[in-house]
């Protein structure tokens, strides 16, 4: 099962879900951060409680990369990403999943970023792109996820490559996976799953859906 879910920083989401170290954790964060922080754990918290039964969200572990995860091997992988006031999380049972939004905005340097990050062929796309700004972060959104379904971090975009045409992705030891792409209210939302594993429809109906397959290194 794979599940995809949505909030903002303004919507009412509940705190008592979360246990007091939680809550105390937020503190080393500046307001805002604080708000994106805390209403992804509170949207993970109702996630476990409503799917799972869990009245607190259960204990978690941080990877030596900082990447989240419950204590509990039994219980379902998670990724928690936000952009603004945007909070998407994914949960999936079948294996480790990554996941990234971001909202469709100008940034002056992203035509630096991608001559630095992406391939000749993925410039050329976007150079042929009917909105290169939305190509820039669908490519940018892509490797968010892969890298937090690995665990790794962005200095690392550079290694991972888009094959845009041919709806391909080429990545260190990535083994046999899938990303996959969509446009959603101005936001550019991406999800890495686990080979075979279907992105959920509930959110974002599956017609909106672009999978990218993994090919092996030479």
């Amino acid at each position: 099962m794979c599940q995809l879910l949505t909030a903002t920083l303004s919507d009412d989401l509940s705190l008592g879900r979360l246990p007091d170290a939680v809550l105390a954790s937020a503190g080393q964060f500046a307001a805002f951060r604080r708000r994106q922080f805390l209403t992804g754990r509170a949207l993970l918290a109702d996630a476990m409680y409503t799917h799972y039964g869990y009245r607190l969200l259960p204990a978690m572990t941080l990877s030596p990369s900082g990447k989240p995860a419950f204590a509990d091997i039994a219980l379902p992988h998670f990724s928690l990403s936000h952009s603004a006031d945007r909070v998407v999380l994914a949960l999936c049972e079948a294996g480790e999943i990554g996941c990234d939004v971001e909202v469709i905005r100008p940034r002056p340097s992203w035509p630096i970023l991608a001559q630095a990050l992406f391939s000749a062929e993925e410039n050329r796309w976007l150079g042929e792109h009917e909105n290169p700004l939305e190509g820039f972060w669908t490519l940018w959104s892509l490797r968010e996820a892969w890298l937090k379904q690995q665990g790794g971090s962005v200095w690392e975009m550079a290694s991972v490559a888009i094959h845009p045409q041919p709806l391909l992705y080429l990545a260190p030891a990535a083994g046999r996976g899938q990303l996959w792409s969509a446009i959603w209210q101005g936001h550019a939302v991406a999800l890495a799953l686990p080979d075979t594993i279907l992105p959920p429809a509930g959110i974002i109906s599956a017609e909106h859906w672009t999978c990218y397959r993994s090919i092996s290194p030479p």
